[in-house]
Formats: C-alpha cells, structure tokens, sequence
C-alpha cells in the first residue's frame, strides 16, 4: 500500500493546489460506476456488525446507503482522523480490517462530507483489499 499512497498524495496535492477540479459527489465513479440503486436506511432502526466498529472507532454515522441490490453500503460519515496523512495509517488499518470482518469481506465505501473525499475499499474473490480514495466537491457549510 505504500507505493499507492505515494501516487496518491502526489495526485492529492495536484488536486489542492487546483490543478485537478473536484466533481460533486453524485457526479464522482462511486455514484456513477460503482453504485446503482440506493436506498438510504433508517439509522434509528439500523442495526449491522459495522455499525458496532464505526460506533467503537469514533466514526460518526450520517447516513447508510445499500447499493447494488443492498451488497454495497456507502457509509456518508465523519472520519476521527484524515486517512490519507500516514500517521494515521495505524487507527485506519485496524479500522478497515474490522469493517472488512464486519461486512462479510465485501466492498464498500466511505464519505466523509466534511472532507470532501471517498474512501472505496474493494474486495477481490481472495479476499484481498484495495483501498481507493477520491476527492468530491464538498459543499461549504452555511
């Protein structure tokens, strides 16, 4: 994952300094390739092995979306901790291993509005992870 993260910050920091232009979120491959059919569930009633290692991880829930005939969850949440800053590798390794584990080793996605970034973590047959990010055009808060 090392060799990745270095493309990717190299990318991210082309995307700050405006070289690259953030889409909207429903604009962005999540919503356009990879997501089809959501449905937004009730969080009051919500209750799944994931929600236990956000809650337990300090991960604030705002929305779970099922996608893809309800096997792909789009997580909208507020991350403790920027992902994509290596000192944090730690807390998000442990994190993704135990939503991977809490999702029966299928893919899924964050979105951290506030941040402006999707976190996609797809799984391959082997069970092997890989870990996207992408940057969105975050609405500013009024």
């Amino acid at each position: 994952m090392k060799p990745f993260r270095t493309a990717l910050l190299a990318a991210l920091s082309l995307a700050h300094s405006g070289a690259l232009c953030a889409a909207p979120l429903e604009a962005t491959s999540l919503y356009r390739e990879k997501a089809r059919d959501c449905r937004t569930l009730d969080l009051a009633t919500w209750a799944h092995p994931t929600r236990k290692v956000m809650e337990s991880e300090r991960v604030k829930i705002d929305k779970v979306e099922l996608c893809n005939g309800g096997v792909y969850p789009i997580f909208t949440v507020a991350l403790p901790g920027d992902p994509i800053v290596g000192i944090n590798d730690s807390y998000f390794n442990k994190l993704h291993a135990r939503m991977i584990a809490a999702n029966g080793y299928h893919s899924y996605a964050f979105v951290d509005a506030a941040r402006g970034l999707i976190v996609t973590v797809d799984m391959t047959a082997k069970r092997e992870a890989s870990i996207d990010y992408d940057e969105f055009d975050a609405p500013s808060a009024k």
